[in-house]
C-alpha cells in the first residue's frame, strides 16, 4: 500500500493521545506485539531505521533492538494507509529474519502509548545473571495454545499437582493468570530470576509449565531453567503467550485463564478469559473493588505499580501514598510529598516507627541492608527537618492532601500522563523533595 501523504503524516504527529477513560469509538488503532531472536550486526543502524520511520509516520510504542534480536510493541491508526504493515517491511529491510516473525495483534480504541522510543539494549529481556544465548533445546518444548491447553486439562483431570508458573511481575498477575499457577511476588526481572532459582530446586524429575505475556521472558527462562535443574523432565511453554491462548479459548467455557491480559500500555488490559472475583481482578489494598488502572497508582516508596480500586484511590487517609506487598510493613509511615501537611504527632509517631526498623534491619545484616536503612532515614530526616523548622516559627500547613507520587501534583489535578506510556514520566515540580530514587 501507499505510504501515507504528508499532510496526514503531520496531522498524527500533532495529535496527542486522548487522556485515558475517554471514551471513542471502538477499534480506531491497531496494536502490534513482535519479537525475534536473530542475530543483529549493527543495531544502531537498526533503531536508527525504525526511529525515523516511527517519528515520520505516527507509529508509536516501544521497540528493543540487540544484537540477540528485537522485540516491541507498537500502535497506530487503523485505516486504508497501513502504516502497521510498512512498518513491518521497513522492519523484514533492517532484519531479514523478521519477515517470517509472527505477530501478535489487537485492536485499541486510542492510541496506547503516549510516543515512540527504539531503544539499543544488551538484552532484550534483562534477566541479567543468566548469561544465555538464545538455543534449542531437546528438554525445552514449545506448545500451541491448544496443546498448551490440553496437557494441563488432562493433567488437572488425572489429579496431578502441576508445576505451572507465571512469569510475570506481581501486578501483571493480580489482573489475570492461569487457575492453579504460582505467581511470584516480584518487581522485576532480578526478583524474577530468583523466583526461578526456587522453582528449579522444586522441579527434579518434575515437568514445569510456564507463561508470560506475549512469550518473551519464557525463552531463556526455559532454557535457564533446564540448565539449572538438570533432573528436570521438561520444560513447556505457552508459543505467543496469554495472547494468543486467550484469542482461542478467551470465550470458551473450558478457558483455563481467569481474568485479563495485563498490557504495558494506555489499555491496561487487552483481552480477558473467565471471570473470577475471588482470584484475580480485585484491589490489592481492599480486596474488594474492582480496579482501576491509572498511572498515579504506585506505591509510596518503590514506584512500583499497583493494582487499586477507586474508593481506594481516593481514600483522604491514604494521601496518595500505598505500599505495594515488599512495602507493607511501611504503610501509614513512609511518606514523600505529603510530609509537610502531616500533624506533628503524626510525624513523631512516623520518625520512630522508621527508627525502630532500621535499627531491626542493622541488627538483622549491616551489609545487606544498607540501601533499605538508607531510604528510610532520608525520609524520616526530612520529617525531623519539618518539625524542627515548625519549632523555629514557621508556618505548618496541616490539612488532608492527595499527592501524586509521579510528579507531586495533588492528586486531583493530575492529568494522569505521570509515567511510562501513559506520558512525559516523572516531571518534577518546584515543591517535590530533593529525595532521590527508593533504594529499598
Amino acid at each position: 500500500p501507499p505510504l501515507p501523504s504528508r499532510q496526514t503524516r503531520r496531522a498524527r504527529m500533532t495529535d496527542a493521545p486522548a487522556p485515558a477513560g475517554d471514551v471513542i469509538d471502538a477499534h480506531t488503532h491497531d496494536v502490534v506485539l513482535f519479537y525475534a531472536y536473530t542475530p543483529i550486526k549493527d543495531t544502531e543502524r537498526v533503531a536508527a531505521t525504525l526511529r525515523h520511520f516511527c517519528s515520520t509516520f505516527g507509529v508509536l510504542g516501544r521497540v528493543l533492538v540487540a544484537t540477540e534480536g528485537v522485540n516491541g510493541t507498537v500502535c497506530a491508526v487503523n485505516d486504508d494507509e497501513n502504516n502497521l504493515d510498512a512498518f513491518k517491511r521497513t522492519l523484514a529491510a533492517c532484519v531479514p529474519a523478521t519477515a517470517t516473525m509472527p505477530y501478535k495483534h489487537s485492536k485499541a480504541a486510542r492510541q496506547v502509548f503516549y510516543d515512540v522510543r527504539v531503544e539499543v539494549v544488551k538484552e532484550l529481556v534483562g534477566w541479567g545473571q543468566m548469561d544465555l544465548k538464545y538455543e534449542k533445546r531437546d528438554k525445552v518444548i514449545h506448545l500451541k495454545p491448544r496443546e498448551f491447553h490440553e496437557a494441563l486439562k488432562q493433567r488437572f483431570g488425572r489429579g496431578e499437582k502441576v508445576k505451572l508458573v507465571d512469569l510475570r511481575n506481581e501486578h501483571e498477575s493480580l489482573v489475570g493468570k492461569f487457575v492453579n499457577a504460582e505467581c511470584p511476588d516480584a518487581r522485576n526481572m532480578q526478583e524474577l530470576g530468583r523466583f526461578l532459582d526456587d522453582t528449579a530446586s522444586e522441579s527434579k524429575e518434575r515437568e514445569v509449565f510456564m507463561y508470560c505475556t506475549g512469550g518473551i521472558r519464557c525463552e531463556k527462562a526455559a532454557l535457564y531453567l533446564e540448565r539449572k535443574q538438570p533432573d528436570i523432565k521438561a520444560v513447556y511453554q505457552l508459543e505467543g503467550g496469554i495472547h494468543e491462548y486467550l484469542e482461542e479459548f478467551g470465550t470458551d467455557d473450558e478457558c483455563l485463564y481467569l481474568g485479563g491480559n495485563f498490557t504495558f500500555d494506555m489499555r491496561g488490559v487487552s483481552a480477558r478469559g473467565k471471570d473470577n472475583t475471588s482470584e484475580v481482578w480485585r484491589c490489592q489494598r481492599c480486596k474488594d473493588g474492582e480496579p482501576v488502572l491509572t498511572p498515579c497508582g504506585v506505591c509510596v516508596v518503590c514506584r512500583f505499580p499497583l493494582v487499586l480500586c477507586k474508593a481506594c484511590m481516593n481514600a483522604p487517609e491514604c494521601r496518595g501514598e500505598w505500599t505495594c506487598s515488599h512495602h507493607a510493613h511501611l504503610d501509614g509511615i513512609y511518606s514523600y510529598y505529603a510530609i509537610p501537611n502531616l500533624a506533628d504527632d503524626d510525624l513523631t509517631r512516623r520518625i520512630a516507627a522508621m527508627r525502630t526498623i532500621e535499627g531491626e534491619l542493622f541488627a538483622h545484616d549491616r551489609v545487606k541492608t544498607a540501601n533499605k536503612r538508607r531510604t528510610l532515614r532520608k525520609c524520616y530526616s526530612r520529617m525531623e527537618d519539618e518539625l524542627a523548622r515548625r519549632r523555629a516559627g514557621g508556618d505548618a500547613d496541616v490539612c488532608v492532601k492527595s499527592y501524586c507520587r509521579n510528579n507531586g501534583r495533588e492528586l486531583s489535578q493530575c492529568a494522569r500522563a505521570c509515567m511510562g506510556f501513559w506520558g512525559p514520566g516523572h516531571v518534577k515540580d518546584a515543591q517535590a523533595p530533593a529525595t532521590p530514587a527508593c533504594s529499598i
